[in-house]
């Protein structure tokens, strides 16, 4: 299903987890892996990422995880972990081993928005995923909070680019991400972009990092000034 190898490991433990137990706690599986995964695999990611903002769905999943089987009483099967389970006020964290590759799970416990609950087509190997328009939220609240952070190599920006979405989706997520970040939502935005237009070597930088090695930089930098709000 998927091409790049540690995407095949991800998507074995999507295929673990039990989506309909996740579902019923309203926690989508969200972030640049999943937006990776539904958009062609344009880039590398590595942690598996979980939104929850139900707090009773999240008390019950930390409760879950806080019997013997930790983490594999969220699967169907066993899922070997490297690390204990966490689970505090800020969610649940742990890590997985697969194939010997380490991957980071986490659910966030998400206090800013409230999701839409996913449809039909809005899932990854069974699990469900945010709708494009939470994806799309995410980021523009991903990318207020770190678009400076050189260690981030503007992933948010460029997540949110590659998922193309147009002038009504657009318009939609940044209502949504404003209930929560206001004025800042645009005002990063434009940051954002006028950063790498400012210093156009490091859109190279960020691709390379992110291992974007099928994408044309010209291609990526369209879509990137298309988000100008």
């Amino acid at each position: 299903m998927f091409e790049r190898a540690h995407h095949v490991r991800i998507a074995s433990v999507l295929d673990a987890l039990n989506p309909e137990l996740l579902a019923a706690s309203r926690c989508y599986f969200g972030g640049g892996t999943a937006i990776a995964l539904r958009y062609g695999e344009y880039r590398e990611s590595w942690g598996i990422d979980f939104l929850v903002s139900d707090r009773s769905g999240c008390s019950d999943l930390r409760e879950l995880v806080r019997q013997p089987e930790g983490f594999n009483a969220l699967t169907r099967r066993p899922v070997t972990v490297r690390r204990p389970v966490v689970a505090d006020r800020y969610g649940i964290r742990t890590l997985l081993d697969v194939d010997g590759a380490p991957i980071k799970f986490e659910i966030v416990l998400e206090g800013r928005i409230e999701p839409e609950t996913p449809g039909p087509g809005d899932s990854v190997c069974g699990v469900a995923t945010l709708t494009d328009l939470d994806m799309a939220t995410s980021k523009l609240l991903a990318n207020s909070d770190r678009w400076a952070e050189r260690a981030a190599f503007s992933r948010d920006i460029i997540d949110l680019a590659t998922m193309e979405p147009g002038p009504d989706l657009l318009g939609w997520a940044i209502a949504k991400a404003e209930s929560a970040y206001r004025s800042a939502v645009v005002s990063d935005l434009n940051k954002a972009i006028d950063y790498l237009r400012d210093n156009p070597h490091r859109l190279d930088e960020c691709m390379r990092d992110l291992r974007m090695h099928s994408t044309p930089k010209a291609v990526l930098w369209d879509r990137i000034k298309r988000l100008s709000a």
